[in-house]
């Protein structure tokens, strides 16, 4: 605004300027919020630097000295009358409006909270407007993303098929978004080997295929291609191809598409299917919209997983039904009577012989009804025989007259034997009757042949015995086969679930852990060369920054180690000190009107933890007790040494011993229903925003992974207590303790780093620490040119190198370094999520983005001091 000529402006040179004008510039120019005064009835610009980006690339520097209805024609239908209201010198303050701007060579959505004041001469007349603006366009399309996101999560979690699921999500799709003007679905047949239309919004029928052969090169909208190779494509000049496509709010439309591959979850790289997304014409489209459509793919895709999942139980409950009327049929087929029983002692079946036999129904035969088919004499003795049988769970076998459908009693040998689940639970009796009232009357008569009767009697008892003996193993078997199934189905749902969600975080872990780490070190840098400048805004603005990035990488390690993919480091860890240490903080974080009381062991075990993610453990729990109990309580933190045995539930430990972390409240405890699913990823009874329903699936997470488990009791209006286990640390010998806790002190003379990463960002902000730091620092973007540097410098004393890299990885270059500098100390950097990948590495080798100065320093210190460093065997523990 200084450099301008206003000679040639309306208001002429600033020294013939009103002394209002004067001073209301002097405070625009001298704030770094962004600025505009409107004066005269002209509504002449003035402003400051500040507000020069939401001019954009086309109107500034024209702007200044020009009157607004001149800058801004195609908004001032808007703001012209708010203006021309301030005249009558009445304030006004507008939040998050909608202002379309043409700044960049296209009409623009965007948003805006600003103020119109009036700007008054000292005799009191208004000569023009001051406003203070802030661009609210980055929060507005956020906050309206998100909620799509929900929405989409929440319409299809339940969803029970790929149709329904398909259709849920066309339909939030299609509820009038502006990022969303057009959409299509399709869905690939590997049965036919064609992709179908699930679905389109906005789209009528004419503009798309129904049905597109997974070989067709020639489909416009190009979802054969991209469902072949899996990588997305964009789709320009759709009013060339289709004709106007409008969207729900622009009159301008459709012009381009975003067509992405739906991948298919736990298949390695698959797809099932493409979106087409048409791009909201009045927005760029910048890595934030392209994010969003790839949240929407990966929503997408967990619902058809989750169907395809409910479909495939649904086939196998069909089955088991199949199997347990092949079962029945069986037995209906038996030469003999055959009944079964509960642990109780109630009849549940009989087969079709029994009923044919008695002239019975079955419905009229069920529980203790038999008996009343059963003579009234031998009623009583029968139901004794029965009772004591099952109350001492051992075979019998008895005779009893029973009437048959015809009236007749007839004489039957009734067999019984207890039946037992896999796991060794009673499940009842099987039995088997056999009429013998033949036999015995042959018995009577042929008194003279009374040892071949009893021979051939004793034949027929010991084949029926056998029979019934057979028919009870194949239904114990069956009955095995049945738990194990529903075993492994239960298991394999789990995993899906926490399959999808690990893949979701351990694919973005590794570019937000590079963003991260230039965020966090551009920050840093900003606090240290900021730090005697008399500015403190500045510097909690730094500061939150600063904050809020070490907030996300936290963000980051929860999400892995829920989903079990983060690299633990364990070692000996006395809990005793870790609750003492952490005692003023939970302090802090439970607030003033909740007790703490901590009850450590008397003589402790070590246990074998990760101490980092120990604590946050420990606050997680705090966290949910301080939530439960809302307003006053006691918090009890406690350690125990313990042995357990076998886990009756998938979230216990294995047998073994352990170190015991209990934290109890006295809350409103948890019904079953909520008890049921507190394991599961997401799933919370607080409100929107004050949780995210990962804490204790988190916790659950780090324990397994850790080699131990969790339990939880609880009561509803009586308090909850999780008890979490962790393995007991083996013995170590003192002197290798202290040998292992050994630091490097003191600070190495000047070194010459290699810095080897392919982001530049995070390669520059790592120098630019370096450098800080005291070192000499060569930069090299891939491997090969690594190699480069190596060869063509002997001064290198250190290699730093980014294990995750395209073309050449981390670890092929080690090797390759290692093979032309043999003693080459090296450090690995990553922002990787899969803690498998890195197995083989030793972990003081390691350093995890995003990191901060003194992290770099310590590491590089201690692999410069280890003696060991050159060698194979100090870099890789496994992988050589």
């Amino acid at each position: 605004m200084r450099a301008h000529d206003w000679t040639q402006s309306p208001l002429g040179p600033p020294e013939r300027w009103p002394d209002a004008l004067k001073m209301t510039v002097s405070i625009c120019l001298n704030s770094r919020f962004p600025m505009v005064i409107w004066w005269g009835p002209d509504f002449v610009m003035l402003y400051n630097d500040a507000y020069r980006p939401i001019l954009g690339m086309t109107k500034h520097p024209a702007s200044l000295g020009r009157p607004g209805r001149a800058i801004w024609p195609e908004t001032w239908s808007i703001i012209g009358p708010q203006l021309e209201s301030i005249w009558h010198g009445e304030a006004t303050w507008s939040h998050d409006v909608l202002l379309p701007l043409d700044r960049n060579n296209y009409l623009e959505e965007a948003y805006f909270t600003y103020s119109y004041s009036p700007i008054k001469h000292a005799d009191g007349r208004v000569g023009g407007v001051f406003t203070a603006v802030t661009e609210t366009t980055e929060r507005v399309l956020g906050e309206r993303r998100l909620r799509i996101l929900r929405e989409l999560a929440a319409q299809t979690a339940e969803t029970r098929t790929v149709a329904d699921a398909g259709r849920r999500a066309l339909d939030v799709l299609g509820a009038d978004n502006p990022d969303i003007p057009i959409a299509l679905l399709y869905l690939l047949d590997e049965e036919r080997g064609t992709i179908k239309a699930a679905g389109a919004c906005r789209v009528p029928a004419d503009k798309h295929a129904a049905e597109v052969g997974l070989d067709d090169d020639d489909d416009p909208w190009a979802v054969a291609r991209v469902i072949r190779t899996g990588e997305p494509a964009l789709v320009d000049y759709l009013p060339f191809r289709f004709g106007s496509l409008a969207g729900p709010v622009w009159p301008e439309p459709v012009k381009r598409a975003l067509v992405l591959p739906v991948p298919r979850l736990g298949t390695g790289g698959t797809t099932c299917g493409a979106v087409v997304i048409g791009i909201n014409p009045r927005r760029a489209f910048d890595d934030d919209y392209r994010g969003f459509l790839d949240l929407i793919v990966g929503h997408i895709a967990s619902a058809i997983s989750n169907a395809r999942a409910s479909e495939e139980e649904r086939r196998r409950t069909d089955e088991l039904a199949q199997l347990e009327a092949r079962f029945r049929d069986l037995a209906d087929s038996a030469p003999v009577m055959i009944w079964v029983s509960d642990p109780s002692g109630l009849c549940t079946w009989f087969n079709r012989p029994w009923l044919t036999f008695t002239g019975r129904g079955l419905e009229e035969s069920l529980g203790e009804d038999w008996l009343a088919a059963v003579h009234p004499d031998d009623r009583a003795r029968c139901a004794s025989v029965y009772r004591s049988a099952f109350e001492q769970r051992e075979p019998f076998r008895l005779e009893f007259r029973l009437r048959r459908h015809d009236g007749e009693w007839c004489q039957v040998d009734d067999t019984g034997v207890p039946h037992y689940a896999a796991d060794g639970a009673f499940m009842g009796f099987i039995g088997s009757c056999v009429d013998v009232s033949d036999a015995r009357r042959w018995e009577a008569a042929l008194r003279k042949g009374r040892e071949d009767l009893i021979r051939l009697n004793e034949t027929l008892e010991t084949r029926v015995a056998e029979r019934t003996e057979d028919l009870a193993a194949a239904n114990r078997q069956l009955l095995a086969q049945i738990e194990e199934r529903e075993q492994v189905e239960s298991t394999l749902r789990q995993m899906q679930r926490l399959d999808a969600v690990g893949q979701l975080t351990s694919g973005v872990a590794h570019d937000f852990n590079n963003l991260l780490t230039v965020i966090l070190g551009n920050a840093s840098y900003l606090e240290r060369l900021w730090a005697e400048a008399d500015d403190p805004k500045l510097m909690r603005r730094i500061t939150h920054i600063r904050i809020a990035a070490e907030r996300g990488a936290k963000l980051i390690a929860q999400l892995l180690a829920f989903s079990r993919r983060q690299r633990l480091e364990p070692r000996a860890v006395d809990l005793n000190d870790t609750i003492a240490r952490m005692r003023e903080l939970l302090a802090t974080t439970m607030g003033g009107g909740i007790e703490i009381e901590t009850v450590p062991s008397p003589e402790p075990w070590s246990a074998l933890v990760d101490p980092t993610q120990l604590e946050l453990v420990v606050l997680n729990l705090a966290i949910n007790a301080r939530d439960a109990m809302q307003v006053g309580g006691r918090l009890t933190v406690r350690t125990a040494n313990v042995t357990r045995g076998d886990p009756m539930r998938p979230e216990q430990p294995a047998a073994g011993e352990y170190v015991e972390l209990a934290v109890a409240d006295t809350g409103t405890g948890m019904p079953d229903e909520v008890l049921a699913k507190a394991f599961e990823p997401f799933f919370t009874t607080k409100t929107v925003g004050k949780g995210s329903g990962l804490g204790l699936s988190q916790v659950l997470g780090f324990a397994k992974q850790s080699g131990g488990g969790v339990s939880i009791e609880t009561e509803p209006d009586h308090g909850t207590t999780v008890r979490v286990f962790f393995p007991r640390a083996p013995l170590v010998d003192e002197t290798e303790q202290a040998a292992g806790q050994e630091m490097p002190v003191g600070r190495p003379a000047s070194a010459c780093v290699l810095v080897v990463d392919d982001d530049d960002d995070v390669r520059h902000v790592t120098a630019a620490m370096l450098e800080g730091l005291g070192h000499r620092v060569v930069e090299a973007g891939s491997g090969g040119a690594a190699l480069e540097r190596l060869a063509a410098r002997d001064d290198i004393d250190l290699a730093l190198i980014d294990f995750a890299m395209p073309g050449m990885s981390g670890l092929d270059l080690a090797r390759e370094a290692r093979v032309r500098r043999p003693a080459l100390p090296i450090l690995f950097i990553t922002g990787y999520a899969d803690s498998t990948v890195l197995a083989g590495v030793r972990h003081e080798h390691i350093l995890r983005k995003p990191f901060l100065d003194a992290e770099l320093d310590r590491r590089i210190r201690a692999v410069l001091a280890n003696k060991r460093a050159g060698t194979v065997d100090a870099l890789m523990s496994i992988q050589r």
